[in-house]
């Protein structure tokens, strides 16, 4: 805190303030001060903290669902990620989410950067992830706002398709799970392209294409989350 404090106020030539933002799940884990001291002469650096778990309570969960802040949706799934509880339960916190950012008329490029956060943050398991996604689909159909779904469609279908063709020799339900976990997986492919044409443009977007489509799940989120603070695609994908 004290070493980025006093680098910024340098670049700046300004006064900075500081502020640590704690997502731990340690009640008693509050540092809010940095001492230092030799031959006489010292530093006594103090800075003001705000701990995300002192928001994991019904009224103050309450004024982060009533905030127009972007944060405080932020706030709300780093606070719901640390509930490793039941997949459901979380699926469903999930979507609340979600549709919290519709409620409030973000537009597309806002919902489509929030959920990226929220979905990296509030991870499932496979079964729970491909109800999600079904939900998800039901709510910005039944919103006639198809920010996401749109997408990841073209992904979601192709990979039921290839799964319904593998399921007639394995079984339909094997199929149908199989293409659901491809068409996902397609479908997160197609919103990170998205995202880099977006932040570095369509040439750089058409050289990562086979890249990206070919990557695992797994790539897919690491690189997501990267993109986030990237500033060239060589720190996205390398």
């Amino acid at each position: 805190m004290f070493v980025y404090n006093h680098r910024l106020r340098d670049a700046r030539g300004a006064p900075v303030a500081s502020l640590a933002v704690l997502a731990d799940v340690s009640p008693r884990f509050r540092p809010k001060r940095y001492r230092e001291s030799l031959w006489g002469c010292s530093i006594d650096f103090r800075f003001p903290v705000a701990k995300l778990l002192d928001w994991d309570r019904p009224a103050r969960w309450a004024e982060l669902e009533r905030s127009d802040n972007r944060f405080a949706l932020v706030v709300m799934a780093q606070i719901r990620a640390k509930d490793r509880g039941d997949a459901d339960q979380r699926r469903a916190w999930k979507l609340r989410l979600i549709r919290l950012m519709y409620d409030r008329g973000y537009d597309r490029g806002t919902v489509l950067e929030l959920f990226r956060v929220i979905d990296w943050m509030i991870r499932l398991p496979a079964q729970a992830e491909a109800a999600f996604r079904k939900d998800l689909y039901d709510f910005e159909t039944s919103k006639q706002m198809p920010y996401i779904t749109t997408v990841e469609r073209a992904g979601i279908k192709k990979g039921l398709r290839r799964g319904l063709q593998r399921g007639r020799q394995q079984g339909v339900r094997q199929g149908v799970q199989q293409g659901v976990q491809q068409g996902v997986q397609q479908g997160e492919a197609a919103l990170l392209l998205w995202q880099i044409e977006k932040k570095f443009g369509t040439d750089v977007a058409q050289r990562c294409r086979d890249r990206v489509e070919t990557a695992d799940s797994d790539d897919l989120r690491i690189w997501s989350e990267r993109i986030l603070t990237a500033d060239s695609i060589a720190q996205v994908l390398d």
